[in-house]
């Protein structure tokens, strides 16, 4: 059983799946993409019943097999669905989800596992208590930058209004943990910080990890991981290429004047406390305006169009578009025979 894991947690279009592949390039750390186990499951746990009672919990650990098994970044092998029964620490799903993880790095022939689920943000009360020595690096990128790159992504919101409050929303929480926890079990690492100083960055995150630092680090793009990765989709293209060492700040082109001011008035105590400057201070006209229902619907439509759009040109150009699919399918069964939907 593995001790202490380690966390990425932020939002995503962050550069966590880059970071993902640094720390995979490492000898003691296996990174899989993550099958999002908690963020798909944990509102359906209690829908499962009593889970001391064998056959529940087979059945929640099927189905958890079953997520990853359909997951639209193949693990490459099947879940031992026996042994998780065997090895899970405890009858909940966050002891399923943990008996997965180690099961993976020992097929990775690794001492340590590390989970790029984002969203397990939400769940960092619940892991300490499971694995109390676990670390967390709260990985934070400029959130105008990340509503840029969320406009051709299948994994956040589209139009500057959502993505402002998703943003804002998970950098609260992570900044709550960062004042709550010591910084031995939490690291701040910046995007931006990164790409302009990769070594001094990484070296420091190893030192943070108690692992040595390697140069094979920053070679993240020539393992046979990155260059999977960049195979499946548009969203991970430019994972089996160095740095991008200027991809930072393009939200002053690429959003509105309206959409930063817009942004910067959800979020600005958010970008401050990183250390983003704001640009400019939103109007009160504007201010008004936001509150109105044509403004709100404005934003709803062009939320539905980016998702008709993008969904619509991964089907013909992403391989895992079937993979996502069936997932999709999956958990809507899933919902609707767990009484949830």
């Amino acid at each position: 059983m593995v001790q202490d894991p380690i966390f990425i947690i932020g939002t995503e279009r962050s550069g966590t799946n880059l970071l993902r592949l640094m720390l995979d390039a490492h000898p003691a750390v296996a990174v899989p993409h993550p099958p999002h186990i908690l963020k798909n499951l944990f509102a359906l746990e209690p829908s499962y019943g009593d889970l001391s009672d064998d056959r529940r919990f087979r059945t929640l650990i099927r189905d958890v097999a079953r997520l990853v098994a359909l997951h639209a970044y193949p693990w490459g092998f099947p879940i031992d669905e026996e042994a998780v029964f065997r090895q899970a620490s405890g009858r909940s799903l966050i002891c399923v989800y943990f008996a997965v993880y180690d099961q993976y790095a020992a097929r990775a022939g690794k001492p340590r596992w590390c989970c790029k689920s984002t969203h397990m943000i939400r769940h960092v009360a619940l892991v300490r208590h499971h694995r109390p020595a676990a670390k967390f690096i709260l990985m934070v990128r400029d959130g105008r930058d990340v509503a840029v790159s969320a406009r051709q992504s299948i994994f956040n919101r589209y139009s500057a209004y959502y993505a402002a409050r998703l943003w804002s929303e998970e950098q609260r929480i992570g900044i709550y943990w960062l004042n709550r926890l010591s910084d031995r079990e939490i690291r701040l690492l910046r995007y931006e910080d990164l790409l302009a100083e990769p070594r001094k960055t990484v070296e420091s995150l190893c030192s943070f990890l108690d692992i040595p630092f390697q140069d094979g680090m920053l070679r993240y793009y020539e393992t046979p991981e990155a260059r999977t990765c960049a195979s499946l989709s548009e969203d991970w293209r430019n994972t089996d290429q160095p740095l991008l060492s200027g991809n930072s700040g393009k939200f002053k082109q690429a959003l509105s004047p309206e959409e930063i001011a817009l942004y910067e008035d959800i979020a600005a105590p958010e970008l401050d406390y990183f250390s983003y400057p704001l640009c400019r201070p939103l109007h009160e006209s504007e201010r008004q305006r936001a509150l109105g229902v044509p403004f709100r619907l404005r934003y709803a439509g062009a939320e539905l169009y980016h998702l008709l759009r993008v969904q619509g040109r991964r089907l013909f150009r992403d391989r895992n578009f079937s993979k996502r699919f069936r997932k999709f399918c999956f958990m809507q069964s899933l919902k609707l025979r767990r009484g949830w939907l």
